[in-house]
């Protein structure tokens, strides 16, 4: 047995212990839960401030955001990892979600991406991906959104309202809020009025939107550690291979450990559901 899957092994240990459940290893992709009584679907918004950028579908498959087509395991790695998810954030009426990593190059922010896409193909509801990785900006790249101005720095500057930040990328019921240029002093703008007034905005807006906010790694900085004060759940990215068995044991210490809802591990081995997994 790896290193790192004692260490989640252990971390599972220690939760049932105090009572808590942990989350099921999968075996297999399980169908969506159907609708509850009386739920309709979420109709498709219609975008009058919005900007929309359509990206070809064949530039988010190269930049790996997968969860766009249906064909292959690695969407339906995601379409289970967003099963499991709602579930559990329904349950507890839940929606806002931060997506973090225990250290620099485990793909987070991908594994963000793709969920958010996955979501937002839900029938139940919109999505909206935030990019609150001020150290290291990327999902505008990742979606391969060209021609934008402004992100999340114009706002927090006071440069630019919030309504002209709003992105989508063509994929129906997604939209972002994207974050162009590294900002400094982030710990700060992290546990600013200003960024828990705005969470707690984009929180209490719509009631069918499910919020997934990507932040750095936990033990990178103290940016995540901040967030997380703000968010409803949590999900911690490992890279198989690389994730160390200590950088999870400092982690698990440093998070709430009763809004982490899971590990997802990234660049799984062939064999297993597709490159991510579900601990």
């Amino acid at each position: 047995m790896s290193t790192l899957k004692k260490a989640l092994e252990r971390a599972k240990s220690e939760r049932t212990g105090r009572g808590e459940s942990p989350a099921p290893a999968p075996s297999a992709a399980p169908p969506l839960s159907p609708p509850e009584s009386g739920a309709q679907p979420s109709p498709a918004p219609i975008y009058t401030r919005t900007r929309v950028i359509h990206v070809p579908p064949a530039r988010l498959l190269a930049n790996r955001v997968l969860a766009v087509t249906d064909d292959g395991h690695h969407s339906d790695a995601f379409k289970l990892l967003r099963t499991r998810v709602l579930q559990q954030t329904r349950l507890r009426g839940w929606n806002t979600l931060q997506v973090s990593g225990f250290g620099v190059g485990e793909g987070k922010s991908l594994v963000a991406a793709n969920l958010a896409v996955a979501m937002a193909r839900d029938t139940r509801q919109t999505t909206l991906l935030v990019d609150l990785d001020f150290r290291r900006p990327t999902l505008h790249r990742i979606f391969g959104l060209v021609g934008l101005t402004a992100g999340l720095e114009a706002y927090f500057a006071g440069s630019a309202p919030l309504e002209e930040i709003f992105v989508s990328p063509g994929i129906e019921k997604l939209t972002l809020l994207p974050t162009l240029q590294p900002m400094a002093h982030s710990a700060e703008i992290m546990g600013s009025p200003r960024m828990e007034a705005l969470i707690r905005e984009l929180k209490r807006r719509y009631d069918d939107r499910a919020i997934v906010f990507d932040t750095p790694a936990v033990n990178a900085c103290p940016d995540p550690i901040i967030v997380s004060e703000y968010v409803d759940g949590l999900l911690l990215v490992a890279r198989a291979g690389r994730t160390r068995k200590e950088a999870v044991a400092q982690s698990l210490d440093l998070v709430p450990r009763d809004k982490l809802l899971g590990i997802v591990m990234n660049d799984l081995p062939p064999g297993h559901l597709g490159r991510y997994g579900y601990a």
